[in-house]
C-alpha cells in the first residue's frame, strides 16, 4: 500500500511532460519519488546537487535581499527543473520541455505542495 504522499507525487507524474517528482530532504536525501518511467540517473547525486542548487540560491536571495525562493525554474534544451521548498523538504519536479506547459507545471507544484507538507 502506498503513503498518502506517494499518491499524490503519482498524480503528479500524470501530467503531461512530467518524468519524475522527488521530495528531497534539505540534508540532500531522497524521501520520497515518483516517476513516469525509468530513470537514466545517479538519483542520489542528483539530489544532492539539487540541494546545494537551492543553497546556492537561497544566500543569492539574501545577498539581494529578496527573501527566500519559493520555486526555482531551471531551463535545459529539453527539460524544465522546477525546485519548490517545503520547508524542511525540498519538492523537485523534472518534465521533458516538449510535451509540457511551464505554467501548468508551476500551478502543480503551488496547488499540491500544501497537501503534501501536510502528509509529510
Amino acid at each position: 500500500m502506498s503513503s498518502p504522499v506517494q499518491r499524490i507525487l503519482v498524480d503528479m507524474t500524470r501530467t503531461p511532460g512530467v518524468i519524475a517528482i522527488f521530495i528531497i530532504s534539505k540534508e540532500g536525501l531522497i524521501k520520497e519519488k515518483a516517476t513516469a518511467g525509468t530513470l537514466t540517473i545517479d538519483e542520489d547525486a542528483v539530489a544532492a546537487m539539487i540541494t546545494a542548487v537551492q543553497g546556492a540560491t537561497a544566500q543569492l536571495g539574501e545577498e539581494l535581499e529578496l527573501g527566500k525562493p519559493e520555486t526555482t525554474t531551471l531551463e535545459y534544451p529539453g527539460h524544465y527543473l522546477l525546485i519548490h521548498d517545503l520547508g524542511e523538504n525540498l519538492l523537485a519536479l523534472l518534465a521533458d520541455k516538449s510535451k509540457a506547459v511551464l505554467g501548468r507545471l508551476r500551478y502543480e507544484l503551488k496547488k499540491q505542495a500544501p497537501r503534501i507538507s501536510g502528509v509529510l
